[in-house]
C-alpha cells in the first residue's frame, strides 16, 4: 500500500511486487484526513483485502502538510508495527517529480520543478528527483521563473498562481499519481520512514542561500 497525506492526500493498492495498481484514490483540497483508517480499508476491500494482507507499506514522509504527515505516518506505524510489515519512506518531491515524469514520458514536456506549498508565503522547492528541496520564500521562487520549465505541484493555490505566472505552465497530479514508480523507489531507497521531512526553518536556511543565490539550470539536480 502507497500512503501520502502531505498535501490533499493519495493512496493506492498495488500487488505484493509493487508492479501493479489494484485500487487508487486521490483525494480533493481540503480534505480532512481523520477518517483515513476507513478511507484505506475500502480501497483494500476494492480488492479483496485487509490490512492483515499487506506485504509492505510506503508512506509520504513530507514536506507539505505537518497534520496529514503525522496522521499518515502514526497511522501506518500502528499497522506495522504488531506485524513487523516493511515500512517504507518517500518524499513529497519524489512523488511528484516521478508522477510528472510519466506524464512527460508520454506528452514530450520538458523540464520541471517540484513546488510544495508552505505557510507564510514560502514554498518547499525541489529541482530534481535526487534534489532533497529547501525552503525558500515566495520572491524567490519567482526569481527562479523560467519560460521553458513547468512547476509541479500538488494543487493550484492562488498564491502559487501568482509566484509561477512566468513559468510555462502549472502541472497538477489530480488522479495521475504513479504509485508503482513511487513504490519501487521508497521500497529501494531504504529511508528511513519513522521520522518526518518537515525541513525546519533552521535546516531550510542552511540550504536557502545555494537555492536561491545560485542560477537556476532547466534539469539540474
Amino acid at each position: 500500500m502507497v500512503l501520502d497525506l502531505s498535501h490533499a492526500g493519495f493512496a493506492a493498492v498495488l500487488d505484493a511486487d509493487g508492479a501493479q495498481v489494484l485500487a487508487q484514490s486521490a483525494r480533493p483540497a481540503g480534505t480532512r484526513h481523520d477518517d483515513v483508517a476507513d478511507w484505506t480499508e475500502s480501497l483494500l476491500r476494492e480488492t479483496g483485502a485487509g490490512f492483515a494482507d499487506l506485504a509492505w507499506i510506503a508512506v509520504g514522509v513530507g514536506p507539505g502538510s505537518f497534520t496529514g504527515i503525522r496522521i499518515a505516518m502514526a497511522f501506518v506505524q500502528g499497522i506495522s508495527l504488531p506485524s513487523a510489515i516493511p515500512l517504507h519512506g518517500f518524499t513529497s518531491f519524489e512523488a511528484l517529480h516521478l508522477s510528472f515524469d510519466r506524464s512527460a514520458g508520454a506528452s514530450g514536456t520538458g523540464d520541471s520543478i517540484a513546488v510544495v506549498p508552505a505557510n507564510a508565503g514560502r514554498f518547499y522547492v525541489s529541482r530534481g528527483l535526487e534534489d532533497s528541496g529547501a525552503l525558500i520564500a515566495g520572491e524567490d521562487l519567482a526569481a527562479l521563473t523560467d519560460a521553458g520549465v513547468t512547476v509541479v505541484a500538488p494543487e493550484s493555490t492562488p498564491a502559487l498562481l501568482e509566484r509561477c505566472a512566468g513559468f510555462a505552465s502549472i502541472w497538477t497530479p489530480g488522479e495521475n499519481w504513479d504509485a508503482v514508480a513511487l513504490a519501487q523507489r521508497a521500497r529501494a531507497s531504504g529511508r528511513d520512514a519513522q521520522r518526518p521531512l518537515y525541513l525546519q526553518l533552521s535546516a531550510a536556511e542552511e540550504k536557502f542561500g545555494a537555492a536561491t543565490h545560485s542560477s537556476f539550470e532547466p534539469g539540474q539536480p
